[in-house]
């Protein structure tokens, strides 16, 4: 739902400048779900984790976030060993990457929100506390 508001409030971006650094964050932050649920999958793929998107691919992007998320929270509770983008080899808790995926996600959420301030916006709430208080 969150991410969705984002989304809505980028869409509204008239400055092109803007407009492009937003789309870039918001779809990186999905990129690297899909990198993550892919190294817990096993899944050698390479996902350009920087580029240029629409607000269209955006919406894709975020439309299969759910499908992602849940691809990695369901091996929650295993441990798995992965390369990064270096070629490096470390071993992480399932845990600790959903959470890591989570923290992520947020801290672009934040540079968006700076990034619509800048072009006349009032950015939509993103904090976890503001749906749960509403969720119900």
């Amino acid at each position: 739902m969150g991410n969705q508001l984002v989304l809505n409030h980028i869409k509204k971006i008239e400055d092109q400048h803007i407009l492009h650094e937003c789309t870039r964050l918001f779809a990186h932050l999905f990129k690297a779900q899909i990198i993550w649920f892919n190294r817990i999958h096993n899944i050698q793929e390479n996902t350009e984790i920087w580029g240029d998107y629409s607000t269209e691919q955006c919406e894709s992007l975020l439309n299969d976030s759910p499908a992602m998320l849940e691809g990695i929270a369901a091996n929650i509770g295993e441990t798995i060993t992965y390369k990064d983008s270096k070629g490096n080899t470390f071993t992480n808790d399932v845990q600790e990457i959903f959470d890591h995926v989570i923290i992520h996600g947020q801290h672009h959420r934040a540079q968006i929100s700076m990034l619509l301030r800048k072009a006349g916006d009032t950015p939509p709430a993103t904090d976890f506390i503001y749906f749960v208080r509403f969720s119900g």
